[in-house]
Formats: C-alpha cells, sequence, structure tokens
C-alpha cells in the first residue's frame, strides 16, 4: 500500500514537472521566434522581407538573398556613433553609479547618524514611484542648470540610483561583523574598511550593480530624447527609433539591422556575468 502510494505521488510530481517544462518551452518559442526572425529579416532586402511572412513559412528565418546592405546603411547614418556615445554614456554610468550606491549603501548598512532609516525609506519610496512622474521636474531642474543637450543633462540623473543604493545595503548587511570590527580595532578608518576590506569581497553585487546600471542607460530612450536631440549626443533606441524611416518610407531591413545590433550588446553582456548577477540579486535580499 505505501509503494503504491509513493508511486502515485512520483508519478504526480513527473506530471507537474512536465507540465512545467512544456509551459516554459512554449514561452521561450514564443519570446526566440520572432526575435529570431527580426535577426534573419536584418540580412535580407527590403522587398523580400515580407515574402515568406503572409503566409508564414520557415523559409522566413534563412534569408535565401543574404545581403549585410541594411547594416551598411545604418553606419552611413551614423549609427556607430549612437553605439558609441552609448557606450560611454553606459560606462561613466557604471563607474560613478556604483560609487554611489555602493559608499551610500555601505554608510546605511553599517553606520549610525541622525535620520537613518527615514533617508533609507525615501531611497526605497524612490524606486517605487513611477518614473513619468519624475521626468517634468527633472528636466526642468536640468534645464535650469544649463544641462540641456551635455553629457551633464544624460549622465548626473543617473547616477544616484535607488535600486542600486537598496542592493548594496542589503548585501553588506550580511558581511558578518567581525569583518569589520577587527580593521577598526586595529585603527583603520571607515574609509580604509571600505575599499580595503569590503569592496574586494562584494564581486556579486558590484557586478549585479554594474549590469543593471549599464543596460538601464543602454535600454533607455525617453529621457534622452528630452534633453538631448543633437545627433552628436544621439544614443541607440534613439537612433534605432529614427532609422529606417525616409520620406515616409519604411526601410525594414534598415530597422531590423539597427534592431538587432540594439539587442546583441545586452545579450552579450548579460550572459558572461549572470552568475555573478543572479548572485548578487540573490545576496541583497532582491529576491522573490
Amino acid at each position: 500500500m505505501n509503494r503504491d502510494h509513493t508511486t502515485l505521488l512520483r508519478l504526480r510530481k513527473a506530471r507537474r514537472y512536465i507540465l512545467l517544462y512544456a509551459l516554459l518551452i512554449a514561452i521561450a518559442i514564443a519570446i526566440i521566434l520572432p526575435i529570431s526572425w527580426i535577426v534573419a529579416s536584418s540580412f535580407t532586402t527590403r522587398e523580400t522581407v515580407w515574402k515568406n511572412v503572409l503566409p508564414f513559412s520557415w523559409r522566413a528565418f534563412f534569408p535565401a538573398d543574404f545581403t549585410l546592405d541594411g547594416y551598411q546603411a545604418i553606419f552611413e547614418k551614423d549609427f556607430g556613433r549612437a553605439l558609441l556615445n552609448t557606450f560611454f554614456l553606459g560606462a561613466v554610468t557604471v563607474v560613478f553609479g556604483i560609487a554611489v550606491g555602493a559608499m551610500s549603501g555601505f554608510a546605511f548598512a553599517r553606520l549610525k547618524f541622525r535620520a537613518k532609516n527615514f533617508l533609507f525609506a525615501l531611497v526605497i519610496f524612490s524606486f517605487m514611484i513611477p518614473g513619468d512622474l519624475t521626468i517634468i521636474p527633472s528636466f526642468v531642474l536640468v534645464r535650469d542648470l544649463g544641462w540641456l543637450s551635455t553629457w551633464q543633462g544624460l549622465i548626473v540623473p543617473g547616477l544616484a540610483n535607488g535600486i542600486i543604493i537598496f542592493l548594496f545595503r542589503q548585501f553588506f548587511a550580511e558581511i558578518p561583523q567581525d569583518l569589520i570590527d577587527a580593521p577598526r580595532v586595529d585603527g583603520a578608518t571607515w574609509l580604509q574598511v571600505f575599499t580595503r576590506i569590503i569592496l574586494p569581497i562584494s564581486k556579486p553585487a558590484l557586478i549585479s550593480a554594474g549590469v543593471i546600471l549599464f543596460l538601464g542607460q543602454w535600454n533607455n530612450f525617453f529621457w534622452p530624447l528630452l534633453v538631448a536631440p543633437d545627433p552628436e549626443l544621439r544614443v541607440v533606441q534613439v537612433a534605432v527609433s529614427i532609422i529606417g524611416i525616409e520620406q515616409q518610407v519604411n526601410l525594414w531591413e534598415q530597422m531590423f539591422a539597427s534592431s538587432t545590433l540594439a539587442m546583441l550588446v545586452p545579450v552579450l553582456l548579460i550572459l558572461p556575468f549572470q552568475r555573478y548577477y543572479v548572485g548578487g540579486i540573490l545576496g541583497s535580499g532582491l529576491k522573490g
């Protein structure tokens, strides 16, 4: 009787796993197929983009007339400048954003000062409110500072990130107190403890913060469009939105080529750092 009950439980468990994996495979296919078609269409001509789509055929994923004309065309339209601008914007934001977030997180996790809990509540509140509500006051502030169409206007508003501060605070709070007390007893300053003890053992949090900050700037569209519309400061997402449209004609191969490049960088960034990224999220207490 017990053996039959155990077998029944195993069958039910196996059935649940099969259903779960079937659902995950279906979701993966629903996500991958459109992306695969976009990538394949970026290597074809404008006239044949929709050839095997209506009606749909598997040949849509294998362009018969392979060409790089779409990629050549977008780089002739200064898409390369947009890529370099976004890399620069992301790199600067990562460096200074991590510095601001790590120091703030360490202060909230380990230091004692007046109104600490109130200020940390404001940090949490800052990333809970919709970003659309802060667009107008942020724009007015940047305009009054004279930072429209400047790198400062693009970079500075993204440095103090509430999610990053929260991530570091949660990660630093999990570090054993003995690692901090020992150097303090030996006369080390808080800055020495932070730079020589805390940061070297915080690689997962640092990488997680860097990935979040970089992807945030890479995928940013409305703010760069609003404060820096000049072609010299154009970023990837803004460039993707305007490439491929000339005289009310949709240049599909150029749209798909620019979209493919815009997708490629986040994928290449996430894959090698996935283990550290997940570890940083779990260590910070951001897990669901």
